[in-house]
Formats: structure tokens, C-alpha cells, sequence
């Protein structure tokens, strides 16, 4: 693997599902979660943990398509864009969702292992940035949504720090 995509294939595998200086990866972080906290839209911000879960997958899926690695997910589940609407707030529409993000990660980690390192300086324009830049930003996305998830005010995360 090219060190570069090598760096990138292991920084947004610890954002993820990994062990991350940032805290709790994205996964860690949705897992802790039922159903029904999954599906509180009672937040700060009014957006719902599955809200940013699906919004990271969705971004992750658009770039594994263009990467030409998205057979394995495909269908996409839930209407494509940004936000899309949620499914019933149920456990096994939660569980669906958390198993569908686990499987796009994988199809993308398994893409960006077989990826040529010339391919970072390509020209993706859908985004308007080159496709290493793209790469970049999908890793630091999962943790901006992690935090998000984090600071919405759910009481799964509402719990005095622990001094070390």
C-alpha cells in the first residue's frame, strides 16, 4: 500500500471503529446508544444520533462509489443525501443502521487498501477537491460527528468526568 493511503487507511479506521486520541470513535460512541437515544431528536442542535450516523455513511458511500468500490453496499438504504429521513426509531432499524455503517466502512477500507497513491492528486470534482483531499476529510467528518453525537445533550453522555 502507498505509505500515504496507508496513513489515511489507518486514521480513519481509529476514527471509526478504533482507538482514537480524540476520545470514543464514531462507532464506540453510536454503540453506547439504544434505540430510542438513537432516535431523540430532544438535542441541542435538534439532529439525531442516527441523523449523524447516516449523514457520515452517506459521504463515506459517495466517495466509495466514485472510488469504484460500492458494489457491496449497494442499494443504499435510506434516500441519498445529506440528511436523509429516518427509518421507524426501532432496534432493529437502530441495529440495521450501525451493521449497514460497518459494512460501507469495510467495503471503503477495503477500496482505499487496493488504492494507487496516484490516484490522491485526481481531480474529484463532484466535491471540487482532489481525491486525496476527500480522503482526509472522511476520517476527520466521523470525528466531527462523533463529538456532535457526544454534545447533543443525550443522557447516555451525560456523566461527571472522573478525575485520572
Amino acid at each position: 500500500m502507498d505509505p500515504r493511503v496507508e496513513l489515511i487507511h489507518e486514521q480513519t479506521e481509529r476514527e471509526f471503529r478504533g482507538h482514537t486520541f480524540n476520545g470514543k470513535s464514531l462507532m464506540e460512541t453510536c454503540r453506547a446508544l439504544t434505540a430510542a437515544q438513537a432516535f431523540d431528536a430532544n438535542t441541542y442542535e435538534g439532529y439525531t444520533a442516527w441523523d449523524n450516523l447516516a449523514h457520515s455513511v452517506y459521504f463515506k458511500f459517495v466517495l466509495l462509489r466514485y472510488l469504484g468500490g460500492a458494489a457491496p453496499v449497494e442499494p443504499y438504504p435510506w434516500k441519498e443525501g445529506s440528511f436523509p429521513e429516518a427509518p421507524e426509531a426501532t432496534a432493529s432499524s437502530w441495529e440495521h443502521s450501525l451493521s449497514y455503517a460497518e459494512t460501507v466502512h469495510d467495503a471503503y477500507q477495503a477500496t482505499l487498501a487496493s488504492l494507487k497513491g496516484s490516484r490522491l492528486s485526481e481531480r474529484f470534482e463532484l466535491w471540487e477537491c482532489s481525491v486525496g483531499e476527500a480522503l482526509l476529510w472522511v476520517a476527520t467528518h466521523d470525528t466531527y460527528h462523533t463529538a456532535q453525537i457526544r454534545n447533543m445533550g443525550l443522557e447516555a453522555f451525560r456523566k461527571p468526568r472522573t478525575q485520572a
